[in-house]
């Protein structure tokens, strides 16, 4: 709940309102709120044994949440619990898993517990230990990759009733080890915890892998997912697993006053801003966690903290797991006091307890904000989150209407398993898992079996489909959950493995010229070739960065679907994508004044096939092809970044393509579809008249960083129209713009 907060009686505010290059925009109070009650412990329908251990372990009584909970997953119905963070979910799921175990000991496996991540997994294991402590017989093991052989061994030998892993051990597993595919048959329960991280592309990998795994379970087991952050947990979910769920829900959460409070940088960047709040953080020691959507900001920002002796810590994907667990460990102790985290700390990893939430910018979804936010305050002392706007589009507009963010619901998640570029890398490994018959699948499985059958990736023989040896290769090259797109391995001169990069973002930020940033030293791109990437180290204080200059050209495939809205065509399609860079710009850092523009001696290309909009707007007679395109690429951008506070895309999310001729594709850049631009259809209506408002609220005078330039332009933000973007939207919600061309003409804008 959050009610606006007069802040210049609180201390810690009132000393940052006495810096002057900044505005405390507006406060909201977070209050927490209680949760109810359920049955004392003595009076559960669970053995006395476990009541026991409860009352030993301080536990006298329920939540009214963990009770249905515990009820529901006794009787085998399939469980949602939906429950802020500190709420115990975690025993909710546990107390009757535990108790089944001590009443049908030395069953072998029993529960598996799937977290997204194996920091994660390893992190609640300490909990789950401490839970299962005093019963003899119930013992829990992490089976991952970090798992030594030894253990392994012990694992098949003598299965504990418990494991606890993620969905790329299940996926590896079920492939490779025949050990592993005989201890699964008897499993009872299966556990999705943090189950929003499923969204998206992950979200669609994760859906394939649960159905794989069913493959080998003799029956259905009961499935208990968990989160705090979701608009519709029984359509997600049901979607996820392709079962039906009970929801369980209770208030968000026991945490202790949050300050939410819009900062906005007056005379400098919003870097400086979240330097500066960073160092006033370590001068009265409070521990602080910076949050912003790219590994390139968050080294950015570690580079200028060193120049200006604050001292912040990176956490990002891209490092070596022993890295990012080395730096949550100091965290965690207090040993560093602040770090800057990509979304990696999102998750419930435990980090301690911490003061401060930074925001570099507004997050994509509320759900996302709440996610980050809810890392503080746990210790039920009051916390601080502080939003740093900037001058782009979305801060813009919460800055005009703050009451439409703090007003917000948990955003809607989804997922898109006609991705079939996720659908292929999981067939053929069905097929390694164990071969199957083609009645197995559904249509849209079987249309890709066949398609891989005819390209000699499968073998039918007979009525059984078996993996071949080009299915297996391409397999090897597919490994990955967390993306679609072929992987780029980051080399230096010498060798040596520094990080890797997923087209096609890679093709952005390592085309030749390109510098990089990796743990906050700088390289430069010496070479990009087919998965692999060969950098030199650069100077610490070299004060400059690129961004690509590129364009995309869409191939429509097929429409999926078709809408009028607002008298607009609007369709669902599948398309085919040919992004190309051919130049790059250098920028100052951290100022970002364009220095010059190369274009490189080679175009870098890279085709990948996804889902998008097709939107078809009417073209204004009165105006020339030039003035045409200023409008409707204004548009695009106005949308994707309405979208993207409507849908739950981030930066990256959704890109999209301009024609003069009124025709505006708006895409999932994940090879295949993530499923984003398909929730994008359903708020269409609400996105354009967001996208109104962010261009004719604006007082600039044909365009700026406020309103419609986007920092991922490929076009570098030019042949832009504000003012003609407006004239054409306004004219649709009126109804007095009309009619569009059937065929696409003209020049494509990025």
């Amino acid at each position: 709940m959050f009610i606006k907060y007069e802040w210049k009686g609180d201390p810690f505010l009132t000393r940052l309102a006495k810096n002057g290059s900044h505005k405390l925009m507006c406060s909201y109070l977070e209050l927490p709120q209680a949760l109810e009650y359920g049955s004392r412990v003595k009076d559960l329908n669970v053995s006395s044994e476990v009541k026991v251990a409860l009352s030993r372990l301080g536990i006298k009584r329920l939540f009214l949440h963990q009770e249905k909970a515990l009820e529901l997953i006794k009787k085998g119905v399939n469980t949602f619990i939906m429950s802020g963070t500190g709420t115990g979910k975690t025993e909710a799921f546990l107390i009757p898993i535990i108790d089944d175990i001590i009443k049908n000991p030395f069953e072998g496996l029993k529960a598996m517990l799937i977290y997204p991540t194996k920091a994660l997994a390893r992190d609640q294991l300490k909990r789950i230990e401490r839970l299962i402590a005093p019963f003899f017989g119930v013992r829990a093991l992490v089976y991952d990759g970090d798992t030594p052989i030894k253990v392994r061994r012990e694992i098949y030998r003598n299965p504990p009733p418990i494991l606890i892993t993620n969905p790329d051990m299940i996926h590896v597993s079920l492939q490779r080890s025949e050990k592993f595919r005989n201890i699964i048959g008897g499993i009872k329960y299966v556990v999705l915890d943090d189950t929003h991280v499923y969204n998206g592309v992950f979200g669609t990998h994760v859906s394939y892998v649960l159905r794989r795994l069913r493959r080998f379970v003799n029956d259905m087991p009961v499935y208990i997912a968990t989160s705090a952050t979701i608009d519709n947990p029984k359509e997600f979910v049901e979607e996820l697993t392709d079962l039906e769920f009970e929801v369980v829900s209770s208030s968000p959460g026991k945490r202790g006053e949050v300050v939410h409070t819009f900062v906005k940088p007056l005379g400098r960047s919003r870097m400086f801003e979240v330097i500066s709040l960073a160092k006033a953080c370590q001068e009265v020691g409070l521990k602080c966690l910076i949050f912003a959507d790219s590994h390139r900001v968050v080294e950015m920002i570690k580079l200028l903290g060193k120049k200006y002796g604050v001292d912040v810590e990176v956490h990002r994907a891209g490092l070596r797991p022993e890295e990012r667990a080395e730096i949550e460990e100091r965290l965690r102790s207090g040993e560093i006091m602040t770090v800057a985290a990509t979304p990696t700390l999102e998750l419930g990893i435990d980090i301690g307890d911490l003061d401060v939430i930074i925001l570099y910018s507004i997050p994509p979804t509320f759900t996302r904000y709440a996610q980050r936010t809810g890392r503080s305050g746990r210790r039920g002392q009051r916390a601080y989150v502080f939003v740093v706007l900037g001058e782009d589009p979305i801060s813009s507009y919460y800055e005009r209407h703050p009451e439409d963010f703090f007003n917000a619901k948990y955003d809607p998640l989804s997922i898109d398993k006609t991705n079939e570029e996720i659908c292929k890398v999981h067939v053929l490994a069905m097929a390694r898992d164990r071969p199957f018959r083609l009645e197995e699948l559904s249509d849209f499985e079987r249309r890709v079996a066949n398609e891989l059958i005819a390209e000699g990736y499968l073998r039918a023989m007979g009525r059984v489909v078996r993996l071949t040896r080009r299915g297996s290769s391409y397999l090897r090259t597919r490994m990955s959950l967390r993306g679609v797109g072929e992987v780029v391995r980051i080399y230096t001169e010498n060798g040596i493995l520094i990080g890797e990069r997923e087209m096609p973002m890679a093709l952005r930020e390592l085309h030749p010229g390109a510098i990089y940033v990796h743990r906050g030293r700088m390289y430069l791109s010496l070479s990009l070739t087919k998965g692999k990437a060969v950098v030199r180290r650069l100077s610490q204080d070299l004060g400059y960065v690129t961004v690509p200059v590129y364009y995309s050209i869409p191939q429509r495939a097929r429409t999926i679907e078709a809408h009028e809205i607002l008298d607009l065509q609007v369709q669902y399609i599948s398309l085919e994508l040919a992004e190309v860079v051919y130049g790059y710009i250098v920028k100052t850092f951290p100022n970002w004044v364009t220095v010059r523009e190369e274009l490189l001696g080679e175009n870098y290309e890279y085709r990948f096939k996804t889902k998008g909009l097709l939107i078809s707007f009417p073209t204004v007679e009165e105006w020339n092809e030039y003035q045409n395109a200023e409008a409707f690429h204004a548009i695009e951008h106005a949308l994707i970044t309405a979208s993207q506070t409507l849908v739950g895309a981030s930066h990256t999310d959704l890109g999209g393509v301009s024609f003069p001729s009124g025709h505006i594709y708006i895409y999932d850049t994940y090879p295949g579809g993530s499923g984003v631009s398909k929730l994008l259809l359903k708020r269409f209506e609400k996105a354009i008249v967001r996208a109104y408002k962010i261009v004719s609220e604006c007082t600039c005078r044909d365009g700026c960083p406020r309103c419609i330039y986007s920092p991922y332009c490929g076009n570098n933000n030019k042949v832009l129209s504000r003012t003609r973007a407006k004239y054409v939207l306004e004219g649709i919600l009126r109804g007095e713009l009309k009619g569009f061309y059937e065929e696409r003409w003209g020049r494509p804008i990025v």
